[in-house]
């Protein structure tokens, strides 16, 4: 599947057939945001070349890639809607303030059965490989001292 292809499953499994709630460059970035946590679940590794997503994902790896792309998008919603208030006129109302709720519960949704498929994927074995972790130190007022290699 392509980049636009995966944006296209996205915006028809989170109902934005149209297009009204999600950006393209919003969705494209929830894609690029799960290439790397996902090629790495499941064994697989993803990276972008030229705009495109090289290997191309296909079967179960595409979908574990939708699943963790559209749990990005429902948090960008979560974001979105949460400071949502109730209107009302008259007899009319309209309750917005639990939009961030209903997105934050399909956003745990899709993560568990992103967590539940690549179990599968790996034959009952779950472990999401974290990043590798790299410490930085500061001290306070400390000098940066450039040496000279001697040839």
């Amino acid at each position: 599947m392509t980049l636009s292809e995966l944006v296209q499953a996205i915006r028809t499994d989170l109902g934005d057939a149209d297009g009204e709630l999600f950006a393209d460059t919003a969705l494209e970035r929830c894609v690029i945001r799960a290439i790397y946590p996902a090629g790495q679940d499941t064994g697989n590794p993803l990276k972008m070349v030229s705009g495109e997503i090289a290997p191309a994902p296909e079967g179960n790896l595409a979908e574990v890639l939708l699943l963790l792309a559209e749990s990005y998008a429902c948090a960008i919603m979560r974001g979105k809607t949460a400071n949502g208030v109730n209107i009302s006129s008259g007899d009319k109302r309209v309750d917005r303030s639990t939009q961030a709720k209903h997105w934050a519960d399909m956003e745990a949704d899709l993560l568990a059965q992103y967590r539940q498929r690549i179990t599968e994927m790996s034959g009952g074995d779950f472990f999401i490989t974290p990043p590798p972790l790299r410490p930085v130190m500061y001290e306070q007022g400390c000098e940066v001292i450039e040496y000279e290699l001697c040839e």
